[in-house]
């Protein structure tokens, strides 16, 4: 068997998942991070939605969602609630239960899937672990579960993510940082167009060279980052921020992060929530009373939830500015590292068109040979759709390792 071809690997699913319908939250065109938080607001004082799309400086990422499970929960404490339940056991609803739980109210958890975690999942990748969601701890320096991890003792690596080892197919892809810059110099956070109408009349002016760079910034700093095409993206897909403050993963995984938070909590899994209804009296879930509910399922599967009386006017029309973006993850374990190293960890594969276009390597991190890949959008149409894990998995490891060649050849 070839060094390149993998011993062991995972793919996700989550697109096809039908308790997350996809990845993370994405503001639309004519949207904003207010949306988010008017998706946040408490309802007719006896509900409340929390998760990342509920935050308006941290959305995307699962600090984001655990400090708005926080937050609901404050408000459920301060408004005199005694009993709570809380739908779903992601950082969000597991930041609310650990909250609730500590303040010494009565709470549950009800979760649907047959673990904790959400879109965060830990997984074996033959003899290490990987997260096949959420991995990284995103804006480290103000990272509450970064603080977490560090009280716990739990191992981290850093990835540095803004000096990648790049290649493409057909030589060099050019200055990509100007390129970003070029694109977002065009856009107004006041413009309520897409990226689409905004960028491409400029990228279809360009000369052949300065076009596809631009376009390779297109497809990895925007499509890749977000998980929709341009014309769902607004302006604030420049703003929003994500990846590049001093992250670091847990090459244990999240799972060490997850099982501290749900130590001692009435978590019942297995438990798809089917109907709530509220009144002055409280709240039913599925049967079960309480003074309050804090729901923090994922707004792309939010209609699956009956709710009485329903979402107000004004939740309705922040949740239709917002959408979920598709984004998927394979992780691949060698049986030795054969491809270029960069020191950062980070990986770029600018093809055309683009499939996997950014990889991790963990290598250093879990102390075996370990990358991780990430496709999106149309891409996963092309690549990932229809196609067994095994299909999925030796198909990116082509992939990577035409990075792996190109990347030889156009770097000392």
């Amino acid at each position: 068997m070839s060094e390149r071809t993998p011993v062991a690997w995972s793919v996700s699913h989550w697109c096809d998942d039908p308790y997350s319908n996809g990845a993370w939250s994405v503001v639309l065109p004519g949207g904003s991070p207010a949306d988010r938080i008017q998706i946040g607001q408490p309802i007719d004082d006896r509900f409340i939605l929390a998760g990342e799309a509920t935050h308006g400086t941290q959305a995307a990422m699962t600090h984001g969602a655990w400090e708005t499970g926080v937050a609901a929960a404050k408000w459920a404490i301060t408004d005199g609630a005694r009993s709570v339940i809380v739908v779903g056991a992601g950082f969000a609803g597991l930041g609310a239960a650990r909250t609730l739980h500590d303040a010494g109210l009565d709470v549950i958890v009800l979760e649907a899937r047959e673990r904790i975690g959400g879109r965060a999942n830990t997984v074996d990748v033959g003899d290490v672990r990987a997260d096949m969601g959420a991995a990284w701890l995103q804006q480290f320096p103000r990272n509450g579960l970064a603080r977490r991890a560090e009280q716990l003792g739990l191992q981290l690596h850093r990835t540095t993510f803004d000096t990648p080892l790049t290649a493409a197919p057909d030589g060099p892809a050019g200055d990509i940082a100007a390129a970003l810059e070029r694109l977002r110099s065009l856009v107004d956070i006041s413009d309520r167009r897409s990226l689409a109408s905004i960028l491409l009349p400029h990228v279809d002016a360009l000369p052949s060279a300065d076009r596809r760079t631009a376009q390779f910034a297109i497809d990895l700093d925007l499509i890749l980052e977000s998980g929709v095409r341009l014309e769902q993206m607004s302006a604030w897909a420049f703003i929003e921020p994500g990846v590049g403050a001093d992250d670091h993963f847990l090459p244990n995984g999240y799972v060490d992060l997850l099982t501290d938070a749900a130590q001692g909590l009435d978590i019942r899994l297995g438990t798809a929530v089917k109907r709530i209804s509220w009144n002055a009296d409280g709240v039913t879930v599925d049967g079960q009373r309480a003074d309050r509910c804090i729901c923090t399922i994922p707004i792309a599967v939010l209609d699956s939830v009956k709710l009485q009386p329903g979402l107000p006017a004004e939740h309705t029309a922040a949740l239709a500015r917002l959408t979920t973006g598709r984004v998927e993850k394979v992780a691949l374990r060698f049986s030795t590292r054969w491809w270029p190293v960069a020191p950062g960890g980070y990986l770029r594969w600018y093809d055309t068109p683009p499939a996997w276009g950014e990889w991790l390597d963990l290598t250093d991190g879990v102390g075996a040979p370990v990358v991780a890949g990430l496709i999106a959008d149309a891409a996963i149409d092309r690549h990932h759709l229809g196609r067994t894990d095994d299909e999925i998995a030796h198909a990116a490891a082509a992939a990577f390792a035409q990075w792996a060649d190109a990347a030889r050849r156009t770097t000392p």
